[in-house]
């Protein structure tokens, strides 16, 4: 009696390579969606304000730095910046998870108001930003990390629900100029070195125009979806007139303050800012006049945005300058 011998089948060259590219597409389209919202979380948390907390941790440290004739260590200057683009990302992306009801009513574009980033994406993002802070913020100094997780519990308190500081323009004002202040004194702390009186004015009145400045002005031409949410910002119960009167007299009362202060520690780079910081305190008070609407026309977002966007250009400008005073000097 013969047996009959059933050969091994093995898979054909054909079958594997279709397995591989089935699994290298998978991981492809992993990648470029991971990639993706990386991309659209970024975008969410404002590039331009992600620059912004950046240069002033960097001109904080480089302040205090070169007013005591220190070098500072250059690992943790880069490891304490990496970590506070970090935390800032995972604020702001909290941020407008929490401002979404807000976003859709004033029509915004931002990923996630439009429904191009998921909430549950963002919420992921959040999480991963701010671990990833904390951790780069103890490569650069245990100050340094005690400053990012105060910075991080602000920017929560801000925007919380069981709080919501940002529905009140008195504490919307207290929680950013805090955050700004704290951003700085991050940046000292990684310097190395002690707050003198060149960086300490600096800090406080460029800090006290985020509070007194920009979180007033970035209410402007937001106060159908502020008034749906409940918000009590000052555009809501004054109305825009008088927010917008309130910006331009801060303007100018802190061009009074960085003056005094500039005279007063008399060093090119205080001084160089107070400049800068003069004309574009100017700049700002006149984007703060009542926008005008064409005929037949309303007004429209970059009218109301005018302030807080001349506010935004001229911080940049204050800190490039006072930068740029330290290199040439």
């Amino acid at each position: 009696m013969t047996q009959a011998l059933t050969p091994r089948l093995s898979p054909s060259p054909t079958s594997s390579s279709a397995s591989a590219a089935g699994v290298f597409d998978l991981s492809s389209s992993a990648l470029v969606s991971a990639t993706r919202t990386v991309r659209l979380c970024l975008r969410e948390a404002r590039p331009l304000v992600q620059v912004m907390f950046v240069l002033r941790f960097v001109t904080g440290a480089l302040l205090t730095a070169s007013a005591a004739h220190h070098r500072p260590d250059a690992p943790h200057l880069l490891c304490g910046a990496a970590a506070w683009w970090a935390v800032t990302v995972s604020v702001y992306v909290f941020n407008g998870v929490s401002d979404l009801r807000e976003d859709r009513a004033n029509r915004s574009g931002r990923p996630l108001a439009s429904g191009r980033l998921s909430e549950e994406a963002a919420r992921r993002a959040v999480v991963a930003s701010a671990l990833a802070g904390l951790l780069l913020s103890c490569a650069a100094g245990w100050k340094v990390a005690e400053a990012a997780a105060v910075f991080l519990a602000l920017g929560y308190v801000y925007s919380a629900p069981w709080i919501a500081a940002k529905c009140r323009s008195w504490s919307a004002s207290a929680v950013t100029c805090a955050a700004a202040g704290t951003t700085y004194l991050a940046g000292v702390a990684s310097s190395g070195s002690t707050l003198n009186a060149e960086s300490a004015v600096f800090a406080v009145v460029l800090s006290l125009g985020v509070g007194l400045i920009a979180a007033v002005a970035k209410d402007l031409g937001s106060t159908r979806g502020d008034a749906l949410a409940g918000r009590r910002t000052l555009a809501v119960v004054r109305g825009e007139h008088s927010a917008r009167r309130f910006c331009a007299v801060a303007s100018g009362a802190l061009t009074l303050a960085l003056t005094a202060g500039a005279l007063w520690v008399h060093e090119v780079p205080l001084d160089a800012a107070a400049a800068v910081f003069a004309v574009g305190a100017l700049c700002v008070a006149g984007r703060c006049l009542p926008p005008r609407a064409g005929k037949g026309r309303p007004v429209t977002e970059r009218g109301h945005r005018a302030p807080y966007r001349s506010w935004m250009a001229t911080q940049y400008a204050v800190h490039l300058s006072a930068l740029a005073a330290l290199v040439l000097v």
